[in-house]
């Protein structure tokens, strides 16, 4: 017959082995994987103890079975500390158990075998009664109740004491030890599932998305509270059993889908979760967009379908935002190029199959970059968003509007009957035209916007929305050149133009690197000496493809593009090289005067390029004078002034070119360092046929001499002009009448002096 005891050792066993089996099911619940070691311990320690009570030579069970209870011991108080949320690590575990073990050791080393049973007796008493306590705390009150009875079945041994520890104990006191254990056992078995199965509970109840599984029946199996919420309950279990809420508007569309998930999961399980989007329409609140997961699994033989309800709201909101962001220019809040590209297309779809045509108006806002510049772009901005403001006033049934880059806007008129509309489009044109035109005034300063338009119709082409643009845009160049403020509809042959137009700006991006410029200087005398004292530098460009190319054609297209820098620094530094070629030379020295862009002289750095190159070439900074533009004063440039003033105290002459014909407010007179000012040839070509062009000379030499600065007067063609302007006290002169623009080795030879009238003038200087 197997001895009880064994019995007993055989259930601690099994018991170990379930709970192992349910911790592999469930590695995060620490609990059954120490309370399966404590029993597969306590089995090892109760057998190898009663074998070695029995065979006492065999010291070594008595060692193992000592290791085996304080393992024990250990791992069953570790294993309830971890439902109160303390996680113990091995180290922790191996080291209790050790000292456990060595407690008991002692013992039963220093006193006798009896103490040492009585000791493990008690140590195991104190961890049943820890942990009952401990498991009523956390108001597990079956599993305190189980590990009471074990403590209490303890004190059955104390009635036959000297068998305590020993296989000779009571069979039926060892019963009722054994039925205790396997009892709480079996209660902390319901206890790791109960641990699980409410943490499985927890995740699914605070899911934030709703979670439904039910039978093909369509009853619910189990649901989540959001689940809940959705359907008007207070709770998931007043749903269990109950059949699925359809959660929408469209009842036959719902049943639908059930119908198909159904068969879908009768012909087998879903390998791949199914995804659909729908809108939600729940108990109570707005509808709203959701994907709905569908998912299946088998449950005791019957398949079960999980159905996971994800609210897209807030992922709809961001795309749609996205969305607007990417379509919309975030200035004016229209729509930009891109999505006005998409809206043509589709309106030249619809157009060719209708039969009807559209009509592009770009708009170019005319001058707008010298607001920027004068004003600065806060106030440009206000201005872009007030006539993008107006133009949406004005917008038709039909009609498209978008902004396409900084002072471009464009209008699609779509639905026309035919090209017979374009009277219809000339007066909208006319309209946006007068719409645009406005004035204003700031420091003393009048403004005035104005537009110019450039339209290109669809056609019968099939033309695609980039192509009917770039039409529409070359026509509003177009329109540019035969005069701003008007529109321009587009002809074939503006092609053509925009093409010379796209090869002389390739062409013009060679011209440096294979020196194809070159300077020309046209003399400036002096009129009190009536000596040589200055020459402008002036760029020439021959080139081999085009030929010899005026200024008035490529300095505008490179002052369009990023080329004036690369053009503005090789004048600067050829003007610069020459005119101390010609003081090394020869005492022949003229102040060289060079002329310098706007986006030039607000590059960064263009200080130290000039000393730069004043300090390569030796040349003092008084051998140049840089020709600036009122634009260039009226920018908002803050570091203006403080640069200005730099150059002057350095000796560097300054100029102000073309001085009238700008925005002529005196302050920057007063305002900047300057050294000259150049009176506008337009002033001087009428000089001696108006007395109004006189009495305007003589007030600009008047106040330029008050404020201590030279005059020079451009485009002097006749000695009348030049007796008139010597007579008023103007300073210098230059013009076709004192010579032409010519090459550095004529102007070597060109006459020193002007001599007057009645001198035999050599046909260079005619």
């Amino acid at each position: 017959m197997v001895p009880v005891h064994d019995l007993g050792v055989a259930a601690l066993a099994i018991l170990g082995v379930a709970f192992l089996i349910g911790w592999s099911g469930a590695r995060l619940n620490q609990a059954t994987l120490l309370w399966g070691i404590a029993h597969l311990s306590l089995a090892g320690a109760t057998f190898t103890g009663y074998r070695y009570h029995l065979q006492p030579e065999l010291q070594w069970l008595g060692v193992v079975a000592t290791l085996l209870t304080g393992f024990f011991l250990a791992s069953l108080h570790g294993g309830t500390n971890f439902l109160r949320g303390r996680i113990i690590g091995p180290g922790t575990l191996i080291g209790r158990s050790l000292g456990a073990a060595f407690l008991i050791a002692v013992v039963g080393i220093g006193g006798d075998e009896h103490a040492a049973s009585i000791l493990v007796l008690g140590l195991k008493m104190l961890v049943y009664g820890v942990s009952a306590y401990l498991c009523l705390q956390m108001h597990y009150r079956l599993l305190a109740v189980a590990f009471a009875l074990k403590t209490g079945a303890f004190l059955l041994y104390f009635l036959e004491p000297s068998t305590i520890g020993t296989p000779f104990q009571d069979p039926a006191i060892l019963t009722v030890g054994w039925i205790s254990s396997v009892l709480l056992g079996l209660v902390l078995v319901d206890a790791a599932i109960a641990q699980t199965r409410m943490r499985l509970s927890n995740v699914i109840k605070h899911l934030p998305d709703a979670l439904v599984a039910r039978r093909l029946d369509g009853k619910i199996l189990f649901c989540n509270d959001r689940f809940a919420q959705l359907a008007g309950r207070a709770s998931p279990s007043e749903l269990e059993g109950q059949q699925v809420p359809l959660l929408t508007r469209e009842q036959e569309e719902a049943e639908a889908m059930f119908r198909k998930v159904n068969a879908m999961v009768r012909s087998g399980p879903l390998d791949e979760p199914m995804r659909l989007e729908r809108s939600i329409t729940p108990a109570r609140g707005e509808a709203f967009p959701a994907e709905i997961i569908f998912s299946s699994y088998m449950d005791l033989g019957y398949p079960v379908i999980l159905g996971l309800i994800r609210d897209l709201s807030e992922r709809k909101r961001g795309e749609e935002e996205r969305l607007h962001q990417a379509n919309t220019d975030q200035l004016t809040g229209l729509p930009n190029r891109r999505f006005l590209e998409q809206q043509l297309d589709a309106v030249l779809w619809i157009a060719q199959r209708q039969h009807t045509q559209c009509a592009v108006l770009l708009i170019d806002l005319d001058h707008f970059k010298k607001v920027n510049d004068t004003l600065g772009h806060a106030f440009g901005d206000e201005i872009l968003r007030d006539i993008a403001q107006a133009l949406r006033d004005q917008l038709k049934p039909g009609d498209l509007l978008a902004r396409l880059s900084g002072d471009e806007f464009a209008l699609v008129m779509a639905g026309l009957p035919s090209l017979m509309s374009i009277l219809e489009v000339e007066a909208r044109a006319l309209a946006l035209l007068q719409l645009i035109r406005r004035q204003f005034k700031s420091d003393d300063m009048d403004y005035q916007i104005e537009a110019t338009i450039g339209v290109a119709f669809s056609g019968r082409e099939g033309l695609s929305a980039p192509v009917l643009l770039q039409r529409a845009e070359v026509a509003m160049y177009e329109s540019k050149a035969r005069g701003r403020g008007g529109w321009c509809f587009f002809e074939s042959d503006m092609d053509e133009r925009l093409a010379e137009s796209l090869r002389l700006e390739s062409a013009l991006r060679q011209a440096v690197p294979r020196a194809e410029l070159r300077l020309h200087y046209q003399p400036i005398y002096s009129c009190s000496t009536g000596r040589m004292a200055k020459a402008e530098a002036l760029v020439r460009w021959e080139s081999p493809q085009l030929g010899w190319v005026p200024p008035g054609r490529f300095i505008p297209a490179a002052e369009e593009s990023s080329l004036i820098l690369e053009l503005g620094q090789w004048i600067l530094e050829e003007a610069i090289r020459q005119a101390a070629q010609w003081r090394a030379q020869s005492s022949f020295a003229p102040v060289v005067s060079i002329n310098v862009s706007v986006r030039q002289f607000a590059q960064p750095g263009f200080e130290s390029q000039v000393f730069a190159l004043l300090d390569r070439y030796g040349l003092p900074p008084s051998g140049i004078e840089l020709e600036l533009t009122e634009t260039l004063l009226a920018s908002d440039q803050e570091n203006l002034p403080a640069l200005l003033h730099r150059l002057h105290d350095a000796g560097v002459g300054l100029s102000l070119d073309d001085f009238g014909t700008g925005y002529s407010s005196l302050s920057y007179l007063s305002r900047f360092s300057l050294n000259t000012v150049k009176i506008d040839r337009s002033f001087v070509m009428g000089l001696q046929e108006s007395s109004r062009n006189h009495s305007l000379v003589r007030a600009i030499i008047s106040m330029a001499h008050s404020l201590h600065l030279n005059v020079v007067a451009e485009g002097v063609e006749t000695w009348r002009q030049y007796e008139i302007l010597k007579a008023e006290g103007c300073d210098y002169q230059q013009g076709y009448l004192l010579g032409r623009p010519m090459a550095a080795e004529q102007l070597r030879a060109h006459p020193q002096v002007v001599a007057g009238e009645e001198s035999n003038i050599p046909d260079a200087v005619i």
